[in-house]
């Protein structure tokens, strides 16, 4: 199914907003697996359009983006404030690897701050509370970095976390090749009721989630226990986790078998000589798939189920509005030009549990699950990013009452690195992709039986992608991750 990019706003959860009531401009960084750049774009949400505002040389590919703000500070602010200003990390595909950090300035240019080396390429990088230590993973290391309280930019080096023997670094392949089987993000909690406060690392090619102590005063990691995935002489290939913000869910998508695991977080048990748990942590609790039923584990065979990779996970920003998240979001891609990725969205319950379908729960109107086939495999990427399509400033008693039946209407990043999207024809093309997209793409979402996620508008455009000199001057041949930034002031 080919989606029309400019179908009409669906106005479900909100008949009483208009267009104007959305913020004029959402601001979008984004960086590109084929080309050294990074792109600051701006989407209106009124005009429905994604246009380029400043292209900044970088150090690419740039793989990850992230910045010093979180999505419930970002979404709840207007424009920038000169007191607190907006940096952006990046990890890169550079060699030798390296960490970047830029400056977002309050008219929307993008100034390159430092560049940090580090050991091994990273994929993953993020910046939890007090706000003060950079986190990055990937491959068979992971590290800490103190950042400048002054410039918001990288100051020291805190800790290397290896995922293979001391004795076996020196050997291991540290180029973005070992972001295949390495580690691959790393998220936080502060476990409820204790004093503990915990890190969890997928990593693919151990089949587990790493679980470090964390000292969020000096940033250090310290490990405590080893979790294997929940199905043995399985494969999963743990790669993307998200953690509920009650600190009691962690949320974990499955690279090779296209699954979401959830699990709860507890701690109960001794540490040994060595400081290593007696008891994990984690106590899986149940799964989805990513795939419809035709291709998912374990009914699809394996070759089936091998033609996707599980990708990139979100939590909606239900909270963005007074309120814990009501969705939480996955998406797969293709493994070869030939398979489209999905994106997904599931139901959660108020305690970040699934909730259960219409024929367990005879009580339940509403869909509990809605997928929306990707136009492309997505090519390396198929990350996402949600911001709610809601004004920050509406009082949170409408969304008490709204929330949790109808869910929280977003938009949605999402990019993409196929061939397609970078403009390029292929002998055998598939009928079904009709003309090239955009390397970053915005969707829609209105919540709950409300026509599924629709897309927007892509960047670049349509016919800038089947312009060469375009592609050239714009240097975007496909995307591989977006963020949104703040958004300027709803009038």
């Amino acid at each position: 199914m080919d989606i029309d990019m400019m179908q009409p706003v669906q106005q479900v959860l909100m008949p009483s907003l208009n267009a104007t009531s959305y913020p004029e401009t959402l601001h979008i960084l984004a960086g590109s697996f084929r080309s050294v750049s990074l792109f600051l774009l701006a989407f209106s949400p009124a005009q429905r359009s994604l246009s380029l505002v400043h292209r900044a040389p970088g150090y690419g590919p740039h793989q990850y983006l992230a910045t010093n703000r979180d999505k419930l500070r970002s979404s709840r602010r207007g424009d920038i404030e000169e007191s607190d200003g907006l940096v952006a990390f990046t990890t890169s595909w550079a060699v030798p690897p390296i960490l970047s950090s830029w400056e977002i300035t309050r008219d929307w240019q993008i100034n390159h701050l430092d560049n940090v080396p580090i050991t091994a390429v990273s994929s993953y990088i993020t910046l939890p509370p007090p706000y003060t230590h950079l986190y990055s993973m990937g491959g068979p290391t992971g590290e800490v970095h103190l950042l400048s309280p002054q410039t918001g930019s990288f100051e020291e080096k805190i800790q290397e976390v290896p995922f293979v023997p001391s004795d076996k670094l020196a050997d291991a392949d540290k180029s973005r090749k070992a972001l295949r089987y390495g580690s691959h993000a790393i998220e936080f909690t502060h476990v409820p009721g204790t004093n503990t406060r915990l890190a969890f690392i997928p990593v693919l090619g151990t089949n587990s989630i790493e679980v470090y102590l964390h000292d969020p005063q000096s940033g250090h990691l310290t490990h405590v226990f080893s979790s294997p995935s929940p199905r043995d002489g399985v494969q999963d290939g743990p790669r993307h986790l998200k953690i509920h913000p009650n600190g009691k869910m962690l949320y974990c998508v499955t690279e090779h078998t296209n699954l979401l695991d959830t699990y709860s977080i507890g701690v109960d048990g001794e540490a040994d000589s060595n400081g290593e748990w007696s008891k994990n942590p984690l106590t899986y609790l149940d799964t989805r798939s990513l795939l419809p039923p035709d291709l998912s584990y374990p009914s699809a065979p394996m070759d089936v189920v091998h033609r996707f990779r599980g990708d990139t996970l979100m939590l909606g920003p239900g909270a963005a509005g007074g309120q814990l998240p009501t969705e939480i979001w996955a998406t797969t891609r293709g493994a070869t030009e030939e398979d489209r990725g999905w994106v997904s969205v599931f139901r959660l319950d108020e305690d970040g549990m699934f909730v259960r379908s219409a024929s367990e729960n005879e009580s339940l109107t509403a869909p509990v699950l809605e997928r929306y086939e990707t136009p492309t495999s997505g090519g390396k990427a198929h990350a996402i990013d949600l911001y709610p399509k809601h004004p920050s400033s509406l009082p949170s008693s409408f969304f008490q009452s709204n929330l949790t039946v109808k869910g929280t209407p977003v938009w949605i990043l999402l990019t993409d690195d196929s061939d397609y999207a970078a403009g390029k024809s292929q002998e055998g093309e598939s009928a079904r992709v009709i003309r090239p997209r955009g390397g970053v793409r915005v969707l829609e979402w209105d919540g709950w039986s409300s026509s599924g996620v629709r897309e927007v508008v892509g960047w670049p455009s349509e016919n800038g992608a089947e312009t060469e000199s375009t592609i050239q001057e714009e240097s975007m041949h496909g995307a591989s991750h977006a963020i949104w930034l703040t958004a300027d002031k709803v009038d």
